[in-house]
């Protein structure tokens, strides 16, 4: 079954390329290619495994964006990325977990990611993370299909965020997954509107301490957002797979500085009555200078978050990978901690350049991460990124002990 749906998918793909001249006119196509080259220098507990020497991996891979609108009421969009990772530290990662299967994980009801070829030190694969078709008429919109469901406010967190959480250490996938999903949308005004959308994703179920499955699970909520006291408000409820939820959200602003927050409360829909919930929230504020320094800090909150090492309870080594690799990532684990503080200083050197220092605070157990990077305007279309990942901390805290990771990003964009 999924064998016949990726062709369909593809030959739907090729459809859209092979349009004729005419239905070309209403076809709009972006995209990029782009070289990503990875350095990892291992902290002294991945060097007692084996790991003794710098690290380095490559990829290069390309995006196309396909926009066809066949009438002014209709619109098909596809979104496809081609990625070939290769070197050292794919056969690293490889001696860890298997890198390939996490690189091509899709938990979607409709597998659209794939791998093509690849070895102990390489792997190619395909993504579609956009594959939908969007209706409007007069105030109201329905898109069905794989989609990005943005309900999030928040720079690094978003607890509203219950369709599509997003891996922070991501840095350069800033189309952001997908959902396979329905979304239906009413203005009511022109700052207000009624949403409701449903999605359906397979999670992986924990049968004993050697066996899972894969089990569909439905997420469905509806919002409704509005604007007072130049504030944008927004406040929704429903189910995200096993948990009943509710939450709210604003952004706006206080005295010139931006100021955002996210509040969502969790609770097992099977096991109702005897637990408090969960409760996650983030705050954020950033302001600009007249110098054009702009400064950015915000926290998250997790009831259910630990006060001690992050990782205590699992084995040495893993708990970093999972701050950096996690293929289960959802709003109620945006953050192992009860507690993290974030900051963000960026400063435009010069019309062509821009660098920025971020960092994220552990204070339970004294892990930190510091992301210094630069990025330089080469011409219109072409960007150079210099990027540093420096994850520090004792053994299974959140942030350490992984290492260091530098990475140099170079971009052409058409």
């Amino acid at each position: 079954m999924k064998k016949v749906m990726r062709i369909s998918v593809l030959v739907l793909v090729f459809m859209l390329i092979g349009l004729n001249a005419r239905a070309q006119k209403n076809l709009r196509m972006t995209g990029f290619a782009e070289y990503l080259n990875n350095n990892w220098i291992p902290s002294q507990t991945y060097k007692s495994l084996g790991f003794n020497t710098w690290q380095s991996q490559s990829t290069i891979y390309n995006r196309f964006n396909f926009w066809w609108n066949p009438s002014n009421k209709l619109e098909f969009h596809v979104g496809m990325r081609n990625n070939f990772t290769f070197g050292p530290l794919v056969a690293a990662y490889n001696n860890l977990f298997d890198y390939a299967k996490f690189l091509t994980y899709d938990d979607g009801y409709m597998d659209l990611t794939w791998k093509i070829s690849g070895d102990d030190s390489n792997v190619l694969y395909t993504n579609l993370d956009r594959l939908n078709a969007k209706f409007a008429y007069k105030k109201f919109e329905i898109t069905m299909g794989r989609q990005r469901i943005n309900w999030g406010t928040n720079l690094v967190w978003n607890p509203n965020d219950i369709f599509n959480a997003l891996n922070y250490f991501d840095f350069n996938y800033i189309e952001r997954p997908g959902s396979d999903a329905v979304l239906m949308q009413y203005y009511t005004g022109d700052f207000s509107s009624v949403q409701f959308a449903a999605k359906l994703n397979y999670r992986i179920e924990l049968l004993d301490s050697l066996n899972t499955k894969k089990k569909l699970s439905l997420t469905a909520a509806a919002m409704y957002k509005f604007n007072k006291w130049n504030y944008d408000f927004q406040f929704f409820g429903g189910m995200m797979q096993t948990d009943i939820t509710a939450g709210m959200g604003w952004a706006g602003n206080i005295g010139g500085a931006g100021f955002t927050g996210e509040l969502s409360w969790f609770k097992d829909k099977d096991d109702f009555s005897d637990t408090s919930g969960i409760v996650v929230a983030s705050l954020s504020a950033d302001y600009i200078f007249k110098n054009q320094l702009m400064v950015s800090i915000s926290c998250i909150y997790n009831s259910n978050g630990s006060t001690d090492y992050a990782y205590k309870n699992q084995n040495a080594g893993l708990g970093s990978l999972n701050t950096m690799f996690s293929s289960s990532l959802n709003v109620k684990n945006l953050t192992p901690s009860r507690f993290d503080i974030f900051g963000q200083l960026s400063y435009p050197a010069s019309p062509l350049i821009n660098v920025t220092f971020s960092a994220i605070l552990n204070p339970f157990d004294k892990s930190a991460y510091l992301g210094p990077s630069a990025t330089f305007s080469l011409s219109d279309n072409i960007s150079l990124m210099l990027v540093s990942q420096i994850f520090t901390g004792d053994m299974l805290t959140e942030f350490g002990d992984f290492g260091q990771m530098y990475f140099l990003d170079l971009k052409w964009s058409f």
